[in-house]
């Protein structure tokens, strides 16, 4: 069995797959109502639960966090601690406990993006918001465990949450529905791996799907940013496969 943490557009996907032959076993999200993950006495009560079922659970992808918009964790920094770091490690500690293995999903907003290179998972970590830091604080969580494996995501949402999309800004965008088929085939592997497509505007992206409108980005580089996500490592393992 594999328990995903959350029930959003990464979870739901994560669940479709669940039928198919080569994943092997039933993959069941828990949405908030059913697993609190700040609440350490909830998440060990449940997942005890799922441990004393015969198809036990062998894997937890950790896909819950506070993240749309962005922003919320600039305005609330406590909640973004509670949830992205110490809700992290309350997932993970009970992961070590019953020797489970952690998948803790983080993102591209950890890298250092003051560069046009493509970033590979040596890269240089600086984030440019609060959602970066407390991603990265979970990372740091998640390098703690002996069997975990860390996934940087280049997510991006379709539909488009917006009605315009930038025509200068960068970055190695996934769907959600792609971005679960890979983290499931990278379900054994440990360490660290970035997890994303090839390097386009989000624009050029998102217009594959939709019908949408270019605009220009002319903000401040420290509130939206181009990041190119060097895949190589990826696509090395899928080879292999």
């Amino acid at each position: 069995m594999i328990l995903v943490t959350g029930n959003g557009a990464l979870a739901n996907e994560l669940v479709k797959y669940s039928s198919l032959p080569w994943v092997g076993m039933p993959i069941i999200s828990l949405s908030r109502r059913e697993m609190d993950i700040t609440n350490e006495e909830q998440v060990s009560n449940t997942i005890k639960k799922y441990m004393m079922m015969p198809d036990f659970p062998k894997y937890i992808i950790h896909t819950a966090a506070l993240t749309k918009p962005m922003s919320v964790n600039d305005k609330n920094p406590i909640m973004s601690i509670d949830t992205n770091i110490v809700g992290t490690a309350n997932i993970a500690k009970i992961c070590y406990k019953y020797d489970i293995k952690f998948i803790y999903i983080s993102t591209d907003f950890v890298y250092d993006s003051r560069t046009d290179s493509e970033i590979d998972e040596q890269g240089s970590l600086k984030p440019i918001n609060n959602y970066g830091w407390s991603k990265l604080g979970g990372e740091c969580v998640s390098h703690i465990l002996p069997n975990s494996l860390t996934l940087r995501c280049s997510l991006c949402d379709i539909p488009f949450r917006h009605k315009a999309a930038f025509d200068n800004v960068y970055r190695t965008p996934i769907t959600h529905e792609d971005a679960a088929k890979e983290i499931l085939h990278m379900k054994d592997e440990t360490g660290i791996i970035n997890i994303g497509g090839d390097v386009k505007t989000v624009y050029d992206f998102v217009k594959e799907y939709q019908d949408i409108n270019p605009i220009t980005y002319k903000g401040n580089s420290s509130q939206v940013t181009s990041i190119k996500l060097n895949t190589t490592k990826l696509k090395n393992i899928n080879e292999f496969k």
